[in-house]
């Protein structure tokens, strides 16, 4: 699936491996803290109930993640409904978060940059546009040979040039928290090569080294998210906080400090120490260098895990629901994850080596992010059954003494709803799973291909038993639409001619 991008980047790999190449830091320093930037309460506000809070996560798997999340957000805009006392709206525009990794991070920023307005463009501008021809181009240009030569330029500032052009028009996260009213705040997962650990390009992320995201272009964030290993180097950026961080003026979260006690559970005091790493190695950590996210996170949940489940987390949701802002969770998660090619062991000959390093950087961690979804789930059962609990003390010491009051006000009870559209949850055309899960993950589709993923996605959507679950209790009287897939669509975008 990877040989065309392997071999077309080899000359460039090989004039960046012999000189030590490099990516330069891209973020500039922070000169003075504030509670501006780009974080969740300046993006969607703090303190406002809301009856619904819905996340989306996109996974990777280069442009056929990117079309599949876009078919989500199609499918989300085409929902209208009428939550009271709101007039009619789309379940779109009631997103908060989308938190993305790789392929889907090309979705998530463009939407959180131009809107639906943007659609169109989006499907022009990287959808159905020759991504991977394009770099490929560029890395064999002889004047870039050159560039590749200096030791500020790598393979990555390539790759970010080119979105930077044509896919999201030099915007910077200045650019995009202008752009932000009405439109969720968006995750950007990269892995942070040293910790193996997610890294968000978030102003509270950049805090912690002292940094300013601002100026950062948002295309350099989608890079670093889709920077697969050997392809494409990893994405450098400067850590400030041994050289500038005035540790009276840049303080970490109040949490972190708590969180690194031994009594805490082990996930969150590694949290805590992969977070302080930022500011207490500083001789060791001049520099932070970032890798495709879905070696930490392959559908980006983890940060909308940590949101859900504790207070670790700048967008806290679990303290809203606390403090009974929030009465009902919906979670949505474009997987499109690769399926095991069943061809592998009918042959002596093991698998190439494309297949192996698809294998080695996605393979382990499809695992675990299932998990992270049934985690989620586990949590809100066990948090409703805490609040049911405490309802019930309340009213036994009631019916005892009237006067007596619970040390707190009860929470809310909470609705949780997650949906999960996959590939394999195409039970009812097996040639069709098979085809989509044998799809390329490449940055250059087929325009069938692209348009098959879209309208799939929808389809899912649309008849996933959960989510029709979700709408009854979010839309009571709600009907779904028909999405249906035209069978010569399938037989050109599943041809292997």
């Amino acid at each position: 699936m990877l040989i065309a991008l392997i071999r077309g980047l080899a000359m460039a790999a090989l004039v960046a491996t012999l000189t030590g190449c490099a990516a330069g830091p891209v973020n500039p320093r922070l000169d003075a803290y504030g509670p501006d930037g780009y974080r969740y309460a300046k993006v969607r506000g703090e303190g406002a109930e809301q009856e619904l809070f819905v996340i989306l996560a996109f996974s990777g798997g280069g442009t056929r993640a990117a079309a599949f999340s876009y078919g989500l957000l199609e499918g989300l805009h085409s929902i209208t409904y009428r939550p009271p006392p709101d007039a009619e709206r789309t379940l779109l525009a009631d997103v908060d978060v989308i938190s993305s990794v790789s392929g889907g991070s090309f979705t998530a920023a463009h939407y959180a940059l131009f809107g639906v307005e943007g659609f169109k463009r989006f499907e022009e501008d990287f959808l159905y546009r020759d991504i991977q021809g394009e770099l490929i181009a560029r890395a064999l240009t002889p004047w870039n040979w050159v560039r590749l030569l200096r030791s500020d330029y790598s393979r990555i500032d390539l790759a970010a040039d080119l979105y930077d052009e044509v896919v999201f028009k030099r915007a910077t996260f200045a650019t995009l928290l202008q752009q932000s009213r009405g439109r969720p705040y968006v995750l950007l997962n990269a892995t942070d090569m040293t910790l193996g650990a997610r890294f968000e390009f978030t102003q509270d992320q950049f805090d912690l080294l002292c940094s300013d995201l601002s100026q950062v272009p948002v295309a350099r964030a989608v890079a670093a998210s889709s920077a697969f290993p050997i392809l494409l180097s990893p994405l450098t950026l400067h850590n400030y906080g041994g050289d500038h961080c005035d540790p009276d003026r840049f303080l970490p979260p109040t949490w972190l400090k708590s969180a690194s006690e031994p009594s805490n559970p082990p996930r969150r005091q590694a949290l805590a120490r992969n977070l302080m790493s930022y500011r207490q190695d500083l001789k060791d950590r001049p520099f932070v260098h970032l890798l495709d996210g879905g070696l930490a996170d392959n559908i980006g949940l983890r940060g909308p895990y940590i949101a859900l489940s504790g207070q670790d987390s700048a967008w806290s949701v679990y303290s809203k629901i606390n403090n009974r802002q929030i009465r009902r969770v919906l979670v949505i998660t474009a997987n499109a994850k690769t399926g095991r090619a069943p061809s592998w062991d009918r042959r002596e000959s093991p698998p190439g080596i494309s297949s192996v390093l698809g294998l080695v950087t996605t393979g382990p961690m499809g695992n675990y992010s299932f998990e992270t979804v049934q985690l989620i789930a586990e949590h809100f059962g066990r948090l409703n059954a805490d609040i049911e609990t405490y309802g019930a003390c309340d009213r036994i010491a009631k019916a005892q003494c009237p006067a007596f009051s619970m040390p707190f006000e009860l929470p809310a009870l909470v609705s949780f709803h997650a949906v999960e559209l996959s590939f394999d949850k195409v039970t009812d055309n097996r040639d069709l799973q098979l085809c989509l899960e044998g799809l390329a993950t490449s940055f250059a589709l087929p325009r069938a291909q692209v348009t098959l993923v879209r309208q799939v996605a929808q389809r899912l959507l649309m008849t996933s038993p959960e989510f029709l679950d979700a709408m009854r209790a979010i839309a009571p009287g709600w009907q779904p639409r028909e999405v249906t897939i035209d069978p010569a669509l399938i037989a050109e975008a599943c041809s292997k001619d």
